[in-house]
Parts: C-alpha cells; sequence; structure tokens
C-alpha cells in the first residue's frame, strides 16, 4: 500500500500539474457565457470522460507505439521532461510560449453551442502535454502498481476538474485572476522539479 501511494503520488502530481483545471476557469466561464448550469453539468461530464478514454488510451497504447517506432525509454524521458520543462516554464512565466488553447479555438468554443469535445475534451483537458506526460509516465516499468496509479491519477484529476470548473462562477469570484494565477505559478514550479527528474532518471538510464 505504501508503495502504490509513493507512485500515485508522483504520477497524480503530474498529471494534476499538466491539466491544471484552475487555469481553465477564466475560459471556461468565457466559452460557456450564454449556457445554464444544468448545460455546463452536462458538457463538463462529456468532456471528463471523453478526455479519460483519450488519456487511459495513451497510457496502455504508448509504449507500443514508442517499440514500434523504435523509441527507446530513456529517450522518450528526456525528451518528455525537456517538454513539460518548457510548460512549466511557461506556467510560471519565465519564458513566454503558445498557450495551451489558441486564440481561434477558444473563439471557436465561444460561437459552439456545445464545447464538450472541441476544444473542451480535446485539446484542453487531453492535449499533446497531458498525452505526453501519461505516455513518460508508463515509460517506468519498474513496478507493478504503474498503470493502476496512472490511471487512477487521471481519473482523480479529471473528478477534480468537474467539481473546479462545475464552481468556476462561485472560484472566480473567491480569488479572482490574481489568486488563479498564483495557483497556476505554484503548479508550474512543481511541474519543473518533476520535469528535472524525468531528464535525470532518462540520463541514469541510458547504457
Amino acid at each position: 500500500m505504501a508503495l502504490f501511494f509513493s507512485v500515485w503520488l508522483s504520477t497524480f502530481g503530474v498529471i494534476f500539474a499538466i491539466i491544471d483545471p484552475f487555469g481553465y476557469v477564466p475560459i471556461f466561464l468565457t466559452m460557456t457565457a450564454k449556457d445554464s448550469e444544468e448545460q455546463r453539468r452536462k458538457m463538463l461530464k462529456r468532456a471528463c470522460f471523453t478526455a479519460f478514454v483519450v488519456l487511459t488510451g495513451a497510457t496502455f497504447l504508448g509504449n507500443i507505439i514508442l517499440h514500434f517506432f523504435g523509441i527507446s525509454i530513456p529517450a522518450l524521458q528526456i525528451s518528455g521532461g525537456l517538454i513539460l520543462l518548457v510548460i512549466g516554464f511557461e506556467m510560471v512565466k519565465v519564458i513566454p510560449t503558445p498557450e495551451k488553447i489558441t486564440a481561434f479555438e477558444e473563439n471557436e468554443g465561444k460561437q459552439k453551442e456545445d464545447i464538450s469535445i472541441i476544444p473542451l475534451a480535446i485539446p484542453m483537458l487531453s492535449g499533446p502535454a497531458s498525452i505526453a506526460s501519461v505516455v513518460v509516465l508508463s515509460s517506468k516499468s519498474d513496478s507493478v502498481f504503474l498503470y493502476p496509479a496512472i490511471i487512477f491519477s487521471v481519473f482523480l484529476t479529471l473528478g477534480f476538474t468537474y467539481l473546479i470548473l462545475r464552481s468556476a462562477s462561485k472560484i472566480f469570484k473567491l480569488v479572482g485572476i490574481t489568486g488563479l494565477n498564483v495557483m497556476t505559478r505554484v503548479m508550474g514550479l512543481l511541474l519543473c522539479a518533476m520535469a528535472v527528474q524525468f531528464v535525470i532518471n532518462g540520463y541514469l538510464g541510458i547504457k
């Protein structure tokens, strides 16, 4: 149980920081400004379920794809760690990088009646960064608890995401844009540390 908790805690930290549901609160409110609370709940449920299916599939199929293209685990860990490091830098505003959702996608979301699949589930909740993170995490084959820990982490993160975005109006009124930015920066700092650890593990794994 202690080993499972240790593996789960490290995977949950990465996945939650990557998805960053607090960072989507103002965007979600903007895109659903004309929708009722009931419509928001339905779209959130559909989006979280879709994102769960996408990330679960990436978890199990990631290693198969790597073997097919002849990519080694250390190479994936180093490249994945560098990608996550860039994302972490953007979250703490160290370097400017493209947003997780473009202005075009956000504008398209405002005009769509149902944003649950595009752009909420993809690419917001299960975009390239979150898919890459679960593939990198699943590449560590040194624990029997790995896959259950990743799936549980994805499930729990999307569960929190549903609750956070469902309460988006209350959260925004309570903490404001400054509070949301502080939360994003803290998670970005944690993500940077985890990304560096990925690179170190990949380097040590080179034979």
